[in-house]
């Protein structure tokens, strides 16, 4: 993919006549998906002397602002830009332009800061607006008595629960912050008459495959509190009181809705099964539920780093662009949309939606183009934990002065990795970051977050507009 001509640096020498950045290893303002050359050092591009002014602060101060500022984050990032040896990378941008970043084109494990991508893919696929439906079928109720197999139709769901699985334990210190209510489903049945079922509470998942966990995802994950089995039809998660694990989602959620209807005083012939397909075929919805929008369910993918609630969306994505919800569809969907964006794809490799599996490999010009797309208020801003937020990935993190409740950002974590990428306001200005760390460096992750932090605090620092107009 032919890339897009890099920024040249504009900067009047009447309004910075002294301005010296020796020894800045960046890519100044450089494209993300601009290959960067080896580092340099950055040196300000002067245009010839004027008789006046071409500028004032009198009469342009919101310009002259974004760029004191601009080049004082440079100044401040030296240290972060020179940090990342050659299995890291960084990238800042400021209201949606490249600034500089350091071996952005170097393909880097993300860890979880792949849930950007899959969430901002989605929100695009599908819309803000899109919900998951789930739906209890079978034949209309004849005196209250539904002749047969009553059929749970999973949608998708991938935050459908019961009420208790919302409290926190010690297993599950971050449970979803947004759920889909199964006694509101079981109250449906029975508010639509039904009173006994002959036959069975049957759970059909068929709206995506079978695979229950991504090729790429460690053993030592699998069936585990963050990484339960994907399916369309899950409920709690497929997890027990006792924060067990369960290895057949669609059996689990047949069974969670036959004990609530028979708390509900229904009456149920067999035991819970499944069967895909079975809805189909089951006669007409008696029931529904659905999601909150998907607006609201990126926050649960992002601020809480939910797994199951990532690879579902890559199924769902790949229904609705290619009616195949399998994690193959869906990655080509993905990968495809960031081409129809502009994204630069050179050594990007996507093999689940969570970032979970060491086989994905993305750079920081990936991520960096994909948060360029949205303001820190957009969707992707919103969803992201903010610094310090308890019930997040940042909880208990970053609560510096300045920086607590103010940054948001998604955080990414496997042995030897280390990632951060997000927001932060500076003044009327909004910086983008990412920082992903491979390898060693990971290690000491804090010393690197620390740098960014000191770097978007000396931004934030830098007089507004207002205070620079002269009367």
């Amino acid at each position: 993919m032919a890339s897009r001509n890099p920024l040249p640096i504009l900067l009047a020498a009447a309004v910075v006549p002294a301005l010296a950045l020796g020894g800045l290893v960046a890519v100044a303002r450089a494209q993300a998906d601009q290959p960067p050359p080896p580092p340099t050092t950055l040196i300000p591009v002067l245009p010839p002397a004027l008789g006046a002014p071409l500028l004032s602060v009198r009469r342009a101060p919101t310009p002259l602002a974004d760029d004191l500022r601009e080049d004082t984050l440079y100044a401040a990032a030296a240290p972060l830009l020179a940090y990342p040896d050659g299995s890291s990378c960084v990238g800042l941008a400021a209201d949606g332009r490249p600034l500089a970043g350091t071996n952005l084109s170097l393909a880097v494990i993300p860890a979880s800061t792949l849930k950007i991508i899959t969430t901002a893919v989605a929100l695009d696929v599908l819309g803000p607006d899109f919900v998951f439906t789930t739906e209890v079928r079978g034949p209309a109720p004849a005196a209250g008595v539904v002749s047969g197999d009553l059929v749970l139709v999973g949608g998708g769901d991938p935050v459908l629960s019961e009420a208790w699985y919302a409290t926190p334990t010690a297993a599950r210190k971050r449970p979803p912050n947004t759920t889909t209510s199964m006694e509101a489903l079981a109250d449906a049945v029975v508010a639509a008459g039904v009173t006994s079922i002959t036959g069975r509470v049957v759970g059909d998942d068929s709206r995506y495959d079978e695979e229950r966990y991504p090729a790429g995802w460690d053993a030592g994950y699998r069936g585990t509190i963050d990484f339960p089995p994907i399916s369309a039809l899950t409920v709690n998660d497929t997890t027990s009181r006792g924060d067990t694990v369960g290895s057949d989602p669609a059996l689990n959620a047949a069974s969670v809705l036959d004990q609530l209807l028979r708390q509900r005083g229904v009456s149920v012939g067999g035991q819970p099964a499944t069967a895909r397909g079975a809805g189909a075929s089951a006669g007409a919805a008696i029931a529904s539920v659905q999601s909150a929008p998907l607006a609201t369910l990126a926050h649960e993918v992002l601020s809480t780093s939910d797994n199951g609630a990532a690879e579902l969306l890559v199924k769902e994505i790949g229904v609705a662009v290619a009616g195949d919800g399998s994690r193959t569809a869906g990655l080509q969907a993905i990968s495809d949309r960031l081409l129809a964006w502009g994204v630069p794809l050179d050594g990007v490799t996507l093999t689940d939606g969570s970032g979970l599996s060491r086989d994905n490999q993305v750079t920081c010009g990936t991520l960096l183009a994909v948060l360029r797309r949205s303001p820190i208020d957009g969707v992707i801003g919103q969803g992201m934990a903010v610094a310090g937020e308890d019930g997040t990935t940042l909880a208990g993190q970053l609560e510096s002065p300045g920086i607590e409740g103010v940054l948001r950002a998604k955080t990414g974590s496997l042995t030897g990795v280390k990632a951060l990428a997000g927001y932060f306001p500076a003044g009327d200005q909004e910086i983008a970051f990412v920082l992903v760390l491979n390898g060693p460096s990971a290690a000491d992750y804090a010393t690197a977050w620390a740098t960014l932090m000191d770097a978007l605090l000396a931004a934030a620092a830098t007089p507004a507009a207002d205070a620079l107009a002269v009367g």
